[in-house]
């Protein structure tokens, strides 16, 4: 009798999953939460794989299905038997084309920092403007809003991320410094000289103090991808751009290849390659590869209160077209708490070899001497260069250091600092239909 039973559940449920696959079906859960209008796209010994009609896939452990209840197709029909019975109101079925419930899918969180591929977006830059020295946690606080376009064929993905500081956007001025152009180099030196000879060996009213673009700037990712299902995974294909408002950076174009495999869906295992296409920094980028490794799993999915870990891991081939680096970027793990719309994450990014941004482009170096050394991990740390106090302790080792060799390895030494291996930072925000 239990064997016949089992074989009765599991030959009405295999109707159900070909009935939702023509028309829908709605799937009750055993916390009471309902999903209607959807249509099964998976169904394994572990989980059900539903649809809803904005597109959007929906996983479910089969021990939480309570049960699964096709939808009426059509009209009512009459009851021939008594008519006084009433049968409610007959809903006229969706138009064929008609758009869909939900057009956006809207997400905005705060934060106190930012990577991409191992480098430090906000935090970095802003030590930099704040003469303070690099460390692992920040407080360059921005506002993320990121848009998902729903209702679009399942394979196609389309949406933007925007990031807009909330401290420090203005400019700052030339600590003192005296400049022809904003970021021009420091010419001091020319006035202090002009002084002591009593011959004028500059233009006054060119070279003074000015304002620099220092500002933390604007980032806007924007991807699109398309994703192609096959038995040995899903095979995704796509863009991504990313545009700053920064006098420096333009815009960096990626070719973005990805791979899901078929297997170990616990870990949803994912891998992309991130191809630099565009010329930004005079081509310095252009042509170098990132490779992205990816595992994740989502507890209690489908439920009110959810907990995702996940872990990133990025291998750079090329980091630039001058250095020609190599190594791993990063590891950046992350574990997210989701609380109905609301969501918490605590993430972490390990630079694991660091001579990769161990250069101008990354860290601009504002030291007495160049960063001659590209592979030490060690870049010039902001707190070590302006102010009287580091001018004081500068003059003294010239003066008293008995040659050059000396003198440049103990500025170095005092001015320099290692590149900060770990990169703390949080999210806190929410996430919506529209």
């Amino acid at each position: 009798m239990v064997l016949m039973s089992l074989l009765f559940r599991f030959f009405i449920l295999s109707i159900l999953v070909n009935l939702g696959s023509i028309y829908g079906i709605t799937v009750v859960t055993t916390s009471g939460k309902t999903f209607e209008k959807v249509t099964i796209e998976k169904d394994t010994d572990r989980e059900l794989e539903i649809v809803d009609k904005n597109g959007i896939f929906i996983r479910i452990k089969k021990e939480k299905v309570l049960k699964l209840i096709p939808d009426s197709q059509g009209q009512a029909p009459e009851l021939a038997v008594d008519e006084s019975v009433p049968t409610g109101p007959v809903t006229s079925p969706a138009a064929v084309g008609s758009l869909p419930e939900h057009s956006l899918l809207l997400s905005q969180s705060v934060s106190n920092d930012g990577a991409f591929q191992g480098s430090d977006l906000f935090g970095e830059r802003q030590a930099r403007r704040k003469h303070k020295n690099y460390k692992d946690v920040y407080e360059s606080y921005f506002l993320t809003s990121s848009i998902e376009l729903l209702g679009l064929p399942k394979q196609f993905k389309l949406g933007m991320t925007i990031m807009n500081p909330m401290v420090d956007r203005t400019n700052t001025d030339s600590d003192l410094r005296l400049q022809s152009l904003p970021g021009g180099p420091d010419q001091t030196d020319i006035v202090n000289k002009s002084l002591s000879s009593g011959t004028l060996l500059y233009d006054p009213a060119q070279v003074r103090t000015r304002r620099e673009k220092n500002g933390l700037p604007d980032y806007l990712f924007t991807r699109a991808m398309y994703d192609h299902e096959t038995r040995l995974g899903t095979f995704s294909a796509g863009f991504l751009f990313i545009n700053a408002n920064d006098p420096i950076y333009v815009m960096r174009g990626y070719w973005v290849i990805g791979w899901k495999p078929p297997f170990l869906e616990w870990l949803n295992p994912q891998f992309s390659m991130n191809n630099k296409m565009l010329n930004d920094y005079g081509g310095i980028f252009q042509g170098t590869h990132n490779y992205r490794l990816s595992f994740s799993h989502e507890f209690f999915k489908g439920e009110t209160f959810r907990i995702t870990p996940s872990l990133v891991i990025g291998y750079a081939d090329v980091n630039d077209n001058i250095d020609r680096k190599k190594g791993v970027s990063d590891i950046s793990p992350r574990l997210q708490f989701d609380y109905s719309k609301f969501f918490f994450a605590m993430n972490m990014m390990y630079r694991e070899t660091p001579s990769l941004v161990d250069n101008a482009s990354y860290t601009p170096s504002d030291g007495v001497y160049a960063d001659s050394n590209q592979n030490d991990g060690r870049v010039t740390d902001p707190s070590k260069v302006f102010g009287y106090a580091n001018q004081y302790i500068l003059n003294q080792i010239s003066t008293n250091a008995p040659n050059d060799f000396v003198k440049r390895e103990l500025t170095q030494h005092y001015q320099q600092q290692h590149i900060i291996h770990s990169i703390f930072f949080f999210n806190l925000g929410y996430t919506m239909k529209i």
